[in-house]
This record gives structure tokens, sequence and C-alpha cells, in this order.
């Protein structure tokens, strides 16, 4: 029994210290209750996640030069895991707002939703590639 415990212990806690790299180039808006495509766009963003650093940095790009035009590091404030997914919300150090997000993790690739209205009716879902990230603190 101590074995199991210990085992379920280390995959959860390795799942709050995963890194992540999502690469983002369209983003569709989602209605959460009929499933519904309600819009969608093409842009490059970057997003680092770091649940052991307590960081979230997001990058976006000029689609014609591919430069970086906006960049902010925000501070990771709650994490929550449920099976495949985890939430979590992050603030804003310039303007102190927070954001809500989901990571659902697959076998094949990890996903990221933002949770944008205050229904919680939408989420956008950021269309790309994910990668591993590797962590400021290194212990």
């Amino acid at each position: 029994m101590k074995t199991i415990t210990f085992l379920l212990f280390c995959l959860l806690s390795n799942r709050l210290i995963s890194q992540f790299t999502i690469t983002s180039f369209s983003m569709n808006t989602v209605n959460l209750e009929s499933g519904e495509l309600v819009s969608g766009e093409d842009r490059s963003e970057t997003f680092n996640i770091s649940f052991k650093d307590n960081l979230f940095i997001h990058n976006i790009f000029d689609s014609e030069t591919n430069s970086v035009i906006n960049s902010q590091i925000y501070k990771i404030v709650s994490i929550k895991e449920d099976s495949d997914m985890t939430y979590f919300t992050v603030e804003s150090g310039l303007s102190g707002n927070i954001y809500s997000y989901i990571i659902k993790i697959g076998e094949v690739q990890t996903q990221l939703f933002q949770y944008f209205d205050e229904e919680g009716e939408e989420v956008i879902e950021y269309i790309g590639n994910s990668s591993v990230l590797k962590t400021f603190n290194q212990e």
C-alpha cells in the first residue's frame, strides 16, 4: 500500500513540476456547451509554462517578419490537477489581471486552452505544437 501511495504521489508531483513550450499558429474560439467553433484567427505565439518556477511567458510574433512584437511574463498563482488536465491561473505583473488556462496532456499532443469570458462558456484553443521546457530551478 505504501508503494502504491508513493507512486501516485510521484506521478502527480511530476505533473506539477512539468514544463511546456506551446507554439501556436492559430487560435479558435470554441463554445463549450455546443462545441461549435465561434471564430478563428491565424497568429503565431509561444507560451512557456513552468509549474516548478511558477512562471508563464507569452510571446506574440509578427506574421510577416516572424519577430517578437509583444512579450510578457506572468506569475502562476494557482494550479489544480484533474485526470489528464491541469487548470491554472496566472497574474499579470503589469495590470494585476488574472487569466485562467487549461493544459490537456494527451499521448500525442499537449493542448492549451484559455477561458476568456466571464461566464466561462467559451474558450480559446491554441492550435500548434508542444515541447519540453527546461526549468530555471534545476533541483
